[in-house]
């Protein structure tokens, strides 16, 4: 092991989880079981631990920047895991620190949009693109709206960013394009039901692609006082939402991905709980099941920070209790191998 490269490890002020937190896990579902609860497999730990950051696929690696790190709010490191070797290299430094910035990859480039300066808060409109050959990053177009923990996701060459927040929740949905660096409005996020008086204005969601349409699942408005379970998904066809079955177990910050079928949704944050339940929902269906829970439960993914791989998908970093005071260097991936 490399000292200086891994030297986030060594700090027990950084990587000790407090006694508190094993009161405050929650790993179970009101969901059915699933026949095939799949598995979790322990992954090669990351330099820095992290919380709150961007993590993308790109070209069969998984980049790690930004976010919570070593006691600040504003990390910079850039940390990249290549499966088929196991080993954690840093390329070049994030250009603007910050946390809850998303990302999204195209060919061989990252695209970055927004996130806050400061915890949870005082978002900024900077957006950049991370050149993968070059291991260089450059400025593209800001936002129109500054604000974080927005979720970016790719649909025919373009990036769709949803939701997010300012100073508070928005329902904001436009979409980016490389070609002519320019950005565009779409339907906002679903709006209100009876039940969901402000269904539209989310944060801290999963987010899928599955058939050329948008799942957008839990979250909150604000804060995780005020979590969701609802599931809403948008036919950019129609340019317009409609509703799902809501996620069994309500909650912000948990991550989803596509696979195997099934959306996979795991993890996330309430008052007084860390997530480690794992719920898979199939589109075919409309219903959920419950699947193996996170070896450790943890926060700070906010949807957009987990890398499926081949048919695993990795889960570097997060949060083991609420809020941002402790950051993991964890990386485990969940297989239904």
């Amino acid at each position: 092991m490399n000292a200086p490269l891994f030297q986030g490890l060594f700090d027990k002020t950084i990587t000790d989880i407090p006694a508190t937190a094993e009161k405050q896990r929650y790993t179970t579902s009101v969901a059915p079981p699933a026949a095939n609860q799949g598995r979790w497999v322990q992954q090669p730990r990351l330099p820095h631990p992290v919380g709150e950051m961007g993590v993308v696929e790109c070209q069969g690696r998984i980049h790690v920047f930004g976010g919570y790190a070593n006691h600040r709010v504003d990390g910079d490191y850039h940390q990249v895991f290549d499966p088929e070797s196991g080993v954690w290299t840093l390329k070049a430094p994030f250009p603007h620190p910050c946390n809850h910035n998303s990302a999204a990859a195209i060919g061989g480039k990252i695209y970055t949009f927004g996130g806050f300066v400061e915890q949870n808060r005082c978002p900024h409109s900077k957006c950049f693109v991370y050149d993968v050959a070059s291991d260089t990053w450059s400025p593209i177009a800001p936002l129109s709206r500054p604000r974080g923990a927005i979720f970016a996701l790719v649909l025919d060459g373009k990036i769709h960013l949803l939701g997010g927040r300012d100073v508070r929740s928005v329902e904001w949905h436009e979409v980016y394009d490389p070609q002519t660096d320019t950005y565009e409005d779409r339907g906002p996020m679903m709006g209100s039901t009876k039940t969901q008086p402000y269904a539209g204005q989310r944060d801290h969601m999963g987010v899928v692609l599955v058939d050329g349409k948008i799942h957008a699942i839990g979250g909150r408005m604000d804060s995780y006082d005020f979590n969701t379970g609802l599931h809403g998904v948008y036919d950019p066809q129609a340019d317009a939402w409609s509703f799902r079955a809501p996620l069994p177990v309500p909650r912000s910050g948990p991550s989803a991905a596509y696979i195997g079928g099934r959306i996979v949704v795991f993890g996330g944050e309430a008052t007084g709980h860390v997530f480690g339940t794992n719920e898979a929902y199939d589109p075919q269906t409309d219903r959920w099941e419950a699947l193996a829970p996170m070896p450790v439960p943890r926060h700070g993914l906010h949807g957009a920070t987990v890398a499926v791989i081949g048919d695993m998908v990795h889960v570097p970093g997060g949060g083991p209790v609420p809020g941002g005071s402790v950051q993991g260097a964890y990386h485990d991936a969940f297989t239904f191998g």
